[in-house]
């Protein structure tokens, strides 16, 4: 290039410098609009209207969320779901299936079966029956002890007659013989469970120098699997919770009916475990709703993304990709929408076309004016 050639301007490829940054604001709004339209929409579809009571209801629950949580962090996320009735320290016990007690099972599960089926196509019932060899038994026991307890907690209820008292009796009778029939059912399908168990960590403790890599995988693959097995039991028993729980509120005549007696059979009657959990729903589902609405508004915006990113690491955090049986489908979708709240938040983004920009304006002249 000779010394006569003219240089290149910052502007000599025809787009000025004022509008390269208008178009980085323009993106900038529009990474704000999306991101935040994506936190509303999910926020607002958490919640349903009942037109026939006219209110509106909760439709989300994180406790699949907290159960299928895998990783380092685990214990962590499962320990902030209901244990429902410890069934992880009372069910997922590895126990090795012989053939002699398989059969001796197999044998009761069959005689219960027969002898329940006769009852009920005569019209009768018996007393709950719980084998104490069954697998799940102890599980089973615990959860007769917490339902016993809350039908001690209705029928402290002072306001309550004897006669609903004795109805209280019959309720839990009913649902412990649901318990029972169901345990039996499932008797053998748990002792596998509980087999593969066993077999896993028998696992975890086999295998070469060489092999480990390999088996590893394997064992977290068939970990991660074996772990969503027993979710379709803890599902049946939190019916049987709902159930008796309705059935205790059912014994209250509408004559009886006010807000403090309806909150105190609502807290005999419930586990304090639900109770948190739905008041941690209602509380996720508020915060994702609010940050949505702030970054579509542009109204606090750095606040909002920071937010919004902590929501979506923790998320991150219950499936990480680098562990095997992890489901991270969804994590590099959310790992880019973290990093754009992270953007969203370094940038100031509501100043623009935002209602951070009044407050912004508003602070400044307020800060002129004290500085006067």
């Amino acid at each position: 290039m000779s010394e006569s050639s003219p240089k290149e301007s910052p502007s000599s490829c025809g787009i000025s410098t004022g509008c390269c940054a208008w178009s980085a604001i323009t993106a900038l709004v529009l990474l704000r609009l999306v991101v935040g339209w994506h936190f509303f929409s999910e926020g607002a579809k958490k919640f349903e209207y009942d037109p026939g009571r006219h209110e509106w209801n909760l439709t989300f629950s994180a406790e699949g969320f907290f159960n299928g949580a895998t990783g380092p962090f685990a214990e962590f996320f499962q320990s902030q779901a209901p244990t429902t009735h410890n069934w992880r320290d009372l069910l997922a016990q590895p126990q090795e299936m012989t053939p002699e007690a398989t059969d001796k099972l197999a044998s009761w599960v069959t005689r219960y079966v027969n002898r329940r089926q006769k009852e009920l196509k005569a019209g009768k019932s018996s007393e709950a029956e719980f084998a104490e060899f069954a697998p799940g038994n102890d599980w089973g026991e615990q959860i007769r002890t917490d339902w016993q307890a809350r039908l001690d907690a209705f029928k402290k209820i002072k306001s309550l007659s004897e006669e609903q008292r004795n109805q209280a009796d019959e309720v839990y009778a009913k649902q412990e013989l649901n318990l029972a029939d169901f345990l039996a059912e499932e008797a053998l399908d748990i002792q596998d469970y509980q087999h593969q168990l066993w077999r896993l960590e028998n696992a975890e403790e086999q295998g070469g120098a060489d092999e480990i890599p390999f088996r590893e995988e394997r064992v977290a693959e068939k970990k991660a699997e074996t772990s969503r097995t027993p979710l379709k039991w803890v599902g049946m028993v939190k019916n049987y919770d709902q159930f008796l729980a309705e059935d205790f509120k059912a014994l209250v005549s509408s004559q009886q009916k006010t807000t403090s007696l309806e909150n105190r059979v609502r807290t005999a009657v419930t586990d304090p475990q639900v109770t948190d959990l739905q008041r941690n729903n209602l509380l996720v589902a508020c915060v994702i709703t609010a940050i949505g609405f702030c970054l579509l508004i542009g109204f606090f915006t750095p606040l909002a993304a920071i937010l919004g990113a902590l929501f979506l690491l923790m998320v991150m955090a219950t499936q990480p990709p680098w562990v095997a049986g992890a489901r991270s489908e969804f994590f590099y979708y959310q790992l880019t929408e973290f990093a754009a709240l992270l953007l969203l938040a370094a940038t100031c983004a509501g100043k623009y076309a935002g209602l951070d920009s009044i407050i912004h304006r508003w602070w400044s002249k307020r800060g002129t004016t004290k500085g006067d």
